[in-house]
């Protein structure tokens, strides 16, 4: 990675004389770095939606124990309230 390696290429879109450059390496290490992040977006995204889960149950659970009222927050709850 110390050196990168630049190629020239005939644009595959058109057909035109032009050329454009890429750098291999550069690409190779963009697309690394897009499925590392994509790998722990996903993963904080199953953390939301057990810890979504176990907030129901335990408000189900704190309702059936005590009959104690729930007053819902302003706050978002769902990823998909947030989307929505």
């Amino acid at each position: 990675m110390d050196h990168p390696v630049d190629t020239t290429e005939q644009c595959p879109l058109c057909n035109s004389q032009g050329e454009i450059n890429m750098n291999t390496e550069r690409l190779v290490l963009d697309s690394k770095l897009v499925k590392e992040l994509n790998r722990i977006i996903k993963k904080l995204n199953d953390e939301v939606d057990m810890l979504t889960k176990q907030k129901k149950y335990l408000q189900f659970k704190l309702r059936e124990k005590g009959g104690v009222k729930y007053e819902k927050s302003d706050v978002r709850s769902t990823r998909e309230e947030v989307r929505g």
